[in-house]
């Protein structure tokens, strides 16, 4: 039976027979050629010297493993000056030397790695019944041929973790083309400019972040590259020292909380003490005596809550105590064993920070467009608006709808939904919450976020009332106009203005610091580059290394990031 071209080496390979069985496909091949050629001396042969059974595993068939069978015959070499007297016949199209697995098959382990890894990848061969392991497949990937990064005249360098926090490597992707060139294995300045030396040609234009370390590297082995610092990264170092002058204006913000609640108490109470004055409490109400205070253990979560607060409340104390003593902010970390920042931030606050409560994502978070929409539209039931967004693929209940849509409400909706009670009843002023200083530098530069009870209020006071808050939220609002405008002359004149503010040191370290970096923050404002592209391939790199359960080595990651994974 001739072989119909379902296998590779259709030209000298015949099917003598097939058979299947439950568990496996076995086919019984011939070579149809009667001479080989001595791999030494390439000399043809036509004597045979003896035969043995080569058995190979081949792609599957129809979910059903196959195995390839055939008789592999030995030739004499005729040439009297050749080393080697005997030798095996060759067939690199079916099988190469010393393999157990088809060329093909091979290829399909090396692809399913690259994609899956070891074990997930091993877990999928097994749904597409090729039985090997993990091992196997990393074996693979090793043994493929490398690739070879190419040298891209525009490049972006960034950092990425090994682990977190203790060992980092070095990405460089190619801008023009989108692909990952090289990754090193550290992010000194040594290991870069000793890779940018080895370059053909130096690289025209460098993105970067704002570490000093790559800007060595790069001045060192390119100096006439022109180097962008990162849009991004500037925007989040100013959003940063706005937390830092938000971190050491603890006091303030306290004295802008009190007078929003009051504010806000006030202008709810009104309406509810206008009822009051026309019912009053009757004599046998006020003649009542106190329910005397509830005794007894506290939950378990609050007497938590409550012994975290006062040990860091002991801590901020031994801070203000050592500083009194005249000890270093490096000598109380290291004694108290927290960071120097920490302790700058503890001697910054004016008074105990209190730790803003913790707000954990909601379903109904997903879904606030389409109720502000309804809103707009004088929806104002919750049972409507549930029902539309349970359309949209909210399973949540109504429960959630209403508390969350409860702050949208103006103080007579709400006394009207409430209805007359039975008798008169104090009214409970709304609470306020205070937000967390990373939240509060978003309230204060963009108008788009979704502002909870009372923020409204506290953002008003703020500004009245706090002048280093307001000016540093006016400068980080104008810088970011700069950058997302592309206005060099805008940033210059922001520039200016910030090293003239003394009453936010913050804004204007910020600004020394843009000042000694200004070709490449120019660079970053005037040319079309950044390193958005960058940090998107070290987002692909972590799902990767994640992918690969701990068997993230450098060559192996390497092979996955450059041979274009997932």
């Amino acid at each position: 039976m001739q072989f119909n071209g379902l296998l590779p080496a259709a030209n000298c390979v015949a099917v003598e027979s097939l058979r299947i069985t439950p568990t496996r496909i076995e086919v019984e091949l011939r070579c149809t050629v009667g001479s080989a050629s001595c791999p030494i001396c390439q000399a043809l042969s036509h004597r045979v010297h003896s035969r043995y059974v080569r058995v190979v595993r081949d792609l599957p068939w129809g979910g059903t493993p196959m195995v390839l069978r055939f008789s592999t015959r030995r030739f004499f070499c005729d040439n009297t000056k050749c080393p080697r007297c005997i030798f095996a016949e060759e067939l690199p199209d079916l099988v190469r030397r010393r393999a157990r697995g088809t060329p093909r098959l091979d290829e399909t382990l090396v692809h399913i790695g690259l994609e899956c890894g070891g074990e997930p990848g091993r877990r999928l061969c097994s749904e597409l019944g090729i039985q090997t392991s993990g091992d196997t497949i990393l074996r693979r990937l090793r043994a493929s041929p490398p690739t070879k990064g190419h040298a891209g005249r525009v490049i972006g360098v960034d950092d990425f973790a090994f682990r977190r926090g203790q060992d980092y490597g070095t990405i460089v992707v190619d801008h023009e083309s989108g692909d990952v060139i090289e990754l090193l294995p550290d992010r000194t300045s040594a290991s870069l400019e000793a890779w940018l030396a080895t370059r053909p040609s130096a690289p025209m234009v460098v993105t970067r972040d704002r570490s000093g370390v790559y800007a060595k590297a790069i001045t060192a082995a390119a100096p006439e590259a022109v180097q962008v610092a990162d849009r991004w990264h500037l925007l989040a170092n100013c959003r940063e020292a706005l937390v830092r002058v938000l971190d050491r204006h603890h006091s303030p913000i306290t004295e802008a909380m009190s007078a929003a609640q009051s504010q806000r108490s006030g202008a709810d109470m009104a309406p509810k003490a206008a009822q009051l004055a026309v019912a009053p409490l009757p004599t046998a109400l006020l003649a009542m005596p106190l329910l005397p205070p509830v005794h007894g253990p506290l939950p378990r979560n609050m007497q938590q809550s409550i012994d975290r607060r006062a040990k860091r409340l002991a801590r901020y104390e031994l801070v203000l105590e050592l500083d009194r003593q005249g000890l270093s902010q490096r000598a109380m970390g290291r004694q108290l064993r927290i960071s120097h920042r920490q302790v700058l931030k503890l001697l910054n606050a004016g008074r105990f920070p209190e730790r803003a409560k913790r707000r954990y994502a909601k379903q109904v978070d997903s879904y606030v467009q389409q109720l502000r929409v309804q809103w707009a539209a004088g929806v104002r039931t919750v049972c409507a608006l549930t029902t539309h967004i349970r359309t949209l693929g909210y399973t949540g209940g109504s429960d959630m709808v209403r508390r969350y849509v409860a702050s949208w409400r103006t103080p007579e909706e709400r006394l009207r939904l409430r209805g007359p009670k039975p008798g008169p009843r104090l009214p409970t002023p709304p609470t306020l919450q205070r937000p967390s200083s990373d939240r509060l530098s978003w309230l204060l530069l963009k108008d788009d976020v979704e502002r909870r009870t009372g923020e409204l209020d506290l953002l008003d006071e703020l500004r009245r009332n706090c002048e280093p808050i307001r000016r540093a939220s006016e400068l980080a609002r104008s810088f970011g106009e700069a950058v997302r405008g592309h206005d060099v002359n805008a940033l210059t004149v922001w520039t200016e203005r910030a090293l003239l503010t003394t009453s936010t040191k913050e804004m204007n370290g910020f600004a020394q610091g843009m000042v000694r970096n200004w070709p490449e923050v120019k660079a970053a404002i005037g040319t079309q580059w950044s390193n958005g592209r960058t940090e998107g391939h070290v987002n692909r790199l972590k799902l990767i290394k994640r992918k690969m359960y701990g068997r993230a080595k450098l060559d192996l990651l390497r092979i996955r990031v450059l041979r274009r994974g997932p």
